[in-house]
């Protein structure tokens, strides 16, 4: 896989969530919920895990959108 060119910076929220996940999933509260409250947790912290991603990358990518013809 290439190395990337893509600022690591762009990604910050996303990985700052990460971290919150994965700081819930070692905290006391997480171990009195059943299986499925974890994995319903997971499942919903996962697609907003994913969509700061996207928009990360989005974001990364913004400097080279092109729009419509400007002049007037």
């Amino acid at each position: 896989m290439e190395a990337s060119t893509i600022s690591s910076g762009f990604f910050e929220e996303a990985r700052s969530f990460f971290e919150e996940i994965v700081t819930w999933l070692g905290s006391d509260v997480v171990c009195g919920l059943e299986h499925e409250e974890i994995e319903k947790n997971l499942f919903l912290n996962g697609n907003e895990l994913l969509r700061r991603l996207l928009q990360g990358y989005l974001d990364s990518r913004s400097d080279d959108e092109v729009f419509g013809d400007s002049q007037v």
